[in-house]
């Protein structure tokens, strides 16, 4: 039998509600429910009032997608994610509960800001082309598999993301990661970026080998850039030129 309501998967951007996209600000405003973590949630309340709000916590996200997708069959239902749901978020969960259960319920992804995004335009423009994302977060993937992946986006010279740099129980592979780094890049360009876009906004660049005196200051809300070959530093912003200065008068 077809769902009577339609579940939503939100991207609400880098946190500040000036910074979602239209869609996203109506699809939140017209529906019945809202399911998220407790921190999304708070980061759009003026714009749930009057509305069922289910929140919870880290560690919870499977729980938090099946209640969406169960209440999703009557009720227009919004699941949060923080920036776009599809880089970290919740919308890969989503996509594979629903595969793995043939769920009839009607779903749509509403795409988002994400970190990397707002980084990049906080910091000048070290992301202009080709760039590679790495999370080092092993709380679902081995940090082998971190270690190889950031290994192969450094020898492959792109501008590298970094998401989920640090925790207070995952400072080592900051550490491990800083070094892997240093290793391949010293002298090249670094942005730090913390809140973006959200209260508390601060941001520092640097090289890569000055990086290990900002440990204390990296966490979860931080994102680092890591410049490539062709980055530089200049008037306290990071500039990877994208080419046009070998084809064009710039």
């Amino acid at each position: 039998m077809p769902s009577q309501g339609k579940l939503y998967v939100v991207g609400i951007g880098p946190g500040n509600v000036d910074h979602l996209t239209i869609r996203a600000k109506k699809i939140i405003e017209d529906s019945e429910v809202v399911i998220g973590h407790s921190t999304y949630v708070k980061r759009v309340q003026e714009l749930v009032q009057g509305k069922e709000v289910i929140m919870s916590g880290m560690g919870k996200e499977v729980d938090r997608v099946k209640k969406a997708i169960a209440m999703a069959r009557e009720k227009k239902v919004v699941l949060l994610s923080g920036g776009d749901p599809g880089v970290y978020g919740m919308l890969p969960l989503v996509a594979e509960i629903m595969a793995k259960n043939d769920s009839p319920v009607e779903w749509e992804a509403i795409p988002g800001v994400t970190a990397f995004s707002a980084a990049n335009s906080i910091l000048g423009s070290p992301i202009s082309g080709d760039c590679a994302i790495v999370s080092l977060s092993d709380l679902l993937v081995s940090w082998r598999e971190i270690e190889n992946r950031l290994i192969s986006a450094l020898k492959g010279d792109f501008v590298i993301a970094i998401y989920n740099p640090s925790s207070k129980t995952r400072k080592p592979n900051l550490i491990k990661a800083i070094e892997l780094i240093s290793e391949y890049r010293p002298g090249y360009p670094a942005g730090i970026v913390k809140n973006a876009f959200r209260e508390g906004e601060q941001f520092t660049i640097c090289k890569v080998s000055e990086l290990k005196k900002y440990l204390d200051e990296i966490d979860m809300s931080t994102i680092l850039i890591i410049g490539n070959s062709k980055s530089f530093i200049k008037n306290n912003m990071i500039v990877t030129p994208r080419g046009y200065g070998r084809k064009y008068d710039c």
